[in-house]
């Protein structure tokens, strides 16, 4: 049985370790990985390069990790949790996903209840009250089981849905989130400490020695970890000379957005002032950032609405690799599989998969605390365990 798993791993830490772990004690023979490249979900650029993070996800029990590509990697869940369910549907039996509440048929309940025409319909009535979006969204979703859900629940919401959506005959599997919750900013002795908190201690100089594998301890040491500030005066600068007109026509940018981002660009000193003067209610901190960064990679709508093109092979053992051989020599996968591409001096560079990728890589390689050339990015390889 092929378990998929969905994910960032930004960076790969001990709940990640517990969860693959859970996988293959539900009796996963193959664990196969769908990860947010160069950035993820949030709309922010990942703090290390997806390779490492891939490997490090082997080294720790997964067997195959095929990138989940930008921009799908910072949509919105919907479309998150859309382009993974197609990545992994093909090579898949069951999806695996921890979450808060922890109970997997609560979550099939909200699925199915989100999929109705009457939930369609109280959505947009809510809409057109001045409710924001994701907030009459996730109320919505919990009135519908009777229980207060985080966002982990929603993403695995969001994976159930998609499934049905595409019609794949997947099982779901959940495991209830160990230690501190997403977006958790303390680490804290004893338990799992989160993504994000791993994150702010490494930007902030303490030491994590004792929570972080060799992959990422190398990326400290040899300056190769992002930070959005090592680009916060380009940024600014491209949004000051910014048109609000053509940047409202990119994905997330519409809704008055496009000329709050330009008007607050011109007005701010750094980022932090610009993300104060546009925060509201409507327009969260992930709402802004996609924006941002679908707008400097002119990300238009109508590419997260599609499927993408191709996956990269980030890193395999033998395992993976036999999953892949299987697919080639399977018809049925063949017809419904994404392309995996092993090489990215393979790709078809005329594709806008591969342009909207480009401008992502380069903003990536500057954010870099040494900054590298573009070029760097097509000349890295798979991770492979012989």
């Amino acid at each position: 049985m092929n378990f998929g798993i969905i994910c960032e791993f930004n960076p790969f830490h001990a709940g990640h370790r517990y969860l693959l772990d859970s996988a293959r004690g539900l009796g996963a023979e193959n664990i196969i990985c769908a990860m947010s490249g160069n950035a993820v979900q949030r709309g922010e650029l990942a703090i290390a390069d997806k390779y490492g993070r891939a490997k490090s996800a082997i080294e720790n029990g997964a067997d195959l990790v095929l990138e989940l590509p930008f921009p799908w990697s910072s949509a919105s869940a919907e479309y998150f949790a859309l382009a993974g369910i197609k990545a992994l549907a093909p090579f898949c039996d069951a999806i695996i996903f921890g979450s808060e509440c922890g109970d997997i048929e609560i979550l099939k309940k909200a699925a199915s209840s989100a999929l109705t025409e009457n939930f369609c319909d109280a959505l947009e009535k809510r809409k057109k009250n001045g409710e924001g979006s994701a907030a009459a969204y996730f109320s919505l979703i919990e009135e519908s089981v009777g229980v207060k859900l985080s966002s982990n629940d929603i993403l695995g919401v969001e994976y159930i849905k998609a499934a049905k959506k595409i019609g794949a005959e997947l099982e779901f599997y959940t495991v209830k989130r160990m230690g501190s919750a997403y977006r958790d900013n303390n680490i804290q002795e004893g338990k799992f400490p989160s993504a994000s908190a791993i994150r702010l201690a490494i930007r902030s100089g303490e030491d994590v020695s004792g929570h972080i594998d060799d992959s990422l301890a190398s990326a400290i040491e040899n300056g190769t970890l992002t930070d959005v500030k090592n680009i916060e005066r380009a940024l600014l600068l491209h949004f000051r000379l910014c048109d609000a007109s053509e940047l409202s026509e990119y994905a997330e940018c519409d809704g008055g957005i496009a000329e709050r981002i330009c008007s607050a660009a011109r007005n701010s000193a750094d980022l932090e002032e610009l993300w104060r003067s546009v925060r509201t209610k409507r327009y969260t901190d992930a709402k802004l950032n996609r924006a941002m960064i679908f707008a400097l990679a002119r990300v238009r709508r109508e590419l997260l609405l599609s499927t993408p093109e191709y996956l990269y092979l980030l890193a395999a053992n033998e395992r993976g690799r036999a999953v892949i051989s299987g697919a080639k020599r399977s018809k049925m996968v063949n017809e419904s599989a994404i392309r995996i591409v092993t090489k990215p001096a393979d790709v078809m560079r005329e594709s806008e998969q591969f342009r909207v990728e480009e401008r992502l890589n380069a903003l990536f390689s500057l954010s870099a605390d040494k900054a590298f050339a573009m070029s760097e990015a097509y000349k890295k390889k798979a991770f492979i365990i012989k």
